[in-house]
């Protein structure tokens, strides 16, 4: 028998004016769209922040007192940069899967020079001193500022910024393990000098070294997150990174060493990530509080002749035995790659 379908009970009416379901990604803010990977990966992901006394402990303990007063009680407003996105959306996944890349290439460029050229044979007597001087005692250099990178992510305010800073670290423990393994292949190529014995008394005693080590100490005790934010990122990584980078890759060239200069030159990708976040995080703090920019600059200011002397004597040092190259054109080029780094973030030299 059939049913009367005019009799049946109407089912529950829907009304198309009915309220759009809440998205489960309210903490993002009214996006209109799914989250990215890196957003969901690293938003508000810094549990420090969410509390009275940051460390879930009394708000004596001494870990809740730094913060309190190195991270929260800065000149520099940093409450509200959230809106800050790292211009290259780096993860965990996406940084593991773009370093192994780098570093296949790296592993080919090495065999390539040393066991198929045997080009470290071939260095001439200046570039081996060159070498000696300016390169393996850069992983003293490079874990001065891995330890500093560490310090500002871990005061960092923002979980975007700590993520940015964390993956610098990182870079910078990636350039350590690099020259070190430089270092290695030097010595067993050429034992009769002092490579992987001699760079810590040319680091500690060699009157050029010594305003990039005063640099880097100083670093060490920049407690408050601005002071070391500005300090490191905007002033002594990126004229370290031009000097002993950049500029070192030049010299190289021209004494004829290209393994080092091409192994600089993939280095160098990772200190330009570093000034692309950098420039973003500084408009990001302006945008956010506009008295940022003077506070900003004020900071910068501050540690500029800091990076004017580690200039001028990071070039008496790459220059010290390529006379063909001087000192003078060294200084120019790499103020004007620190001066255009500065201008990317909308800051003045």
């Amino acid at each position: 028998m059939s049913q009367d379908k005019s009799s049946a009970a109407p089912g529950p009416s829907v009304s198309p004016l009915r309220a759009k379901r809440a998205k489960t990604w309210s903490s993002l803010g009214n996006l209109g769209r799914k989250p990215t990977e890196y957003e969901v990966v690293t938003h508000n992901m810094n549990h420090t922040v969410t509390n009275a006394t940051p460390l879930e402990m009394g708000p004596e303990v001494h870990g809740n007192q730094w913060l309190k007063k190195h991270r929260d009680g800065i000149g520099l407003k940093v409450a509200g940069v959230d809106s800050f996105r790292d211009p290259d959306q780096m993860t965990y996944r996406k940084y593991t899967t773009q370093m192994d890349e780098q570093e296949t290439y790296v592993d080919g460029l090495l065999r390539q020079h040393t066991e198929g050229q045997g080009s470290d044979a071939k260095l001439s007597a200046a570039m081996l001193d060159t070498l000696a001087l300016t390169f393996t005692p850069t992983r003293y250099l490079g874990h001065g500022l891995q330890m500093i990178s560490a310090y500002v992510q871990q005061l960092a305010h923002s979980s975007y910024l700590g993520n940015c800073a964390a993956f610098q670290t990182a870079d910078q423990l990636r350039r350590v393990q690099r020259v070190a393994y430089r270092t290695r292949q030097l010595a067993n190529a050429h034992p009769s000098r002092s490579f992987g014995t001699g760079e810590r008394a040319t680091w500690e005693k060699d009157a050029d070294w010594q305003p990039v080590r005063e640099a880097i100490e100083r670093l060490m005790l920049a407690y408050d997150w601005d002071q070391a934010f500005v300090g490191l990122n905007l002033v002594v990584k990126p004229v370290v990174d031009e000097l002993f980078l950049h500029a070192f890759a030049d010299i190289a060239r021209a004494n004829k060493d290209e393994l080092d200069a091409a192994l600089c030159d993939n280095l160098f990708l990772d200190a330009q990530r570093s000034r692309r976040w950098t420039a973003s995080a500084c408009k990001a703090m302006v945008q956010a509080d506009v008295e940022n920019h003077q506070v900003l600059n004020s900071l910068l200011a501050t540690w500029k002749p800091t990076g004017t002397r580690v200039i001028e004597a990071g070039a008496r040092l790459l220059t010290r035995h390529t006379p063909s190259i001087t000192a003078a054109s060294v200084v120019q080029s790499v103020t004007q790659g620190w001066d255009q780094s500065l201008a990317e973030a909308g800051l003045r030299s």
